[in-house]
């Protein structure tokens, strides 16, 4: 499955009438905002419903991830986040999404050596807890690398979970930007867990979610790895807006032709 991102309401009308000819999903991303989670978001989400009606492709949500913490020491912030995230799945089953994307938020910058042990133990326990009522909600979920240095973190948190409604998202921007180790190890090492990835492009110092035609990410021998993978990931062009969509498009295209993998 490909899909592309739609960041706001408005855009969601040329976004949609994209996705349509050319046979793709939609990530709708504006309810991963906090103002809108604390406001009318009832009233958000009517609409939502009302432009996306007849929509025949699969539609995903991004989730909240500013500020929310599952793998937290404090079980009050990580409470924020559950119930933060428990409200993305209500909302995902109100638009009849079959996934949502959340981030874990490792922190890097914590060098103590039982950080990274006691952050894989709490992010485990929290995402089993979730997987039980993602499973019920017929949603599955992706954690996405964020400032992850590489992708034995995720690895590690889904296969502890060892549930089929918890997989990963790769997001090749910020593997590129905040990891030393190569995309094309990063799909190595995620592809038995891979569902789900984020493509754009990055100038190299920024998370500035550039067209694939441009930066510095070399996009062609990635992307083709991606597409060999075997669970055939559902692949995101996350990108500002429709400009940037159609730029970036013929790039993955070409690439899918090559595999035979249908759009």
């Amino acid at each position: 499955m490909i899909g592309i991102s739609c960041g706001k309401l408005e855009d969601l009308p040329a976004l949609r009438d994209f996705a349509e000819a050319h046979g793709l999903g939609l990530e709708l991303q504006e309810f991963a905002q906090p103002e809108i989670l604390d406001g009318e978001w009832q009233a958000l989400l009517a609409r939502y419903r009302q432009t996306l009606s007849g929509f025949a492709g699969p539609i995903s949500l991004h989730g909240p991830f500013v500020d929310l913490f599952s793998g937290s020491v404090d079980p009050r912030i990580a409470a924020v986040a559950m119930d933060r995230y428990r409200q993305l799945l209500e909302i995902a089953v109100e638009l009849g999404a079959w996934l949502v994307n959340f981030h874990l938020n490792y922190n890097p910058l914590v060098d103590a050596p039982s950080y990274r042990p006691r952050w894989l133990e709490r992010q485990a326990a929290f995402w089993t807890e979730l997987a039980f009522e993602a499973q019920e909600a017929g949603i599955r979920i992706a954690l996405e690398n964020m400032w992850e240095p590489d992708p034995f973190l995720q690895v590690e948190v889904i296969q502890r979970v060892s549930h089929f409604y918890i997989g990963a998202c790769l997001d090749i921007g910020h593997a590129h930007l905040y990891s030393r180790v190569p995309l094309q190890a990063w799909i190595d090492v995620l592809e038995p867990v891979l569902i789900y990835a984020h493509l754009h492009n990055t100038a190299g110092s920024q998370d500035r979610h550039l067209p694939l035609t441009q930066g510095v990410i070399p996009v062609e021998p990635v992307l083709s790895r991606l597409v060999r993978c075997l669970n055939r990931p559902m692949l995101i062009l996350e990108m500002p807006g429709l400009a940037e969509i159609q730029e970036s498009f013929p790039v993955l295209q070409r690439i899918l032709q090559r595999v035979s993998w249908p759009l």
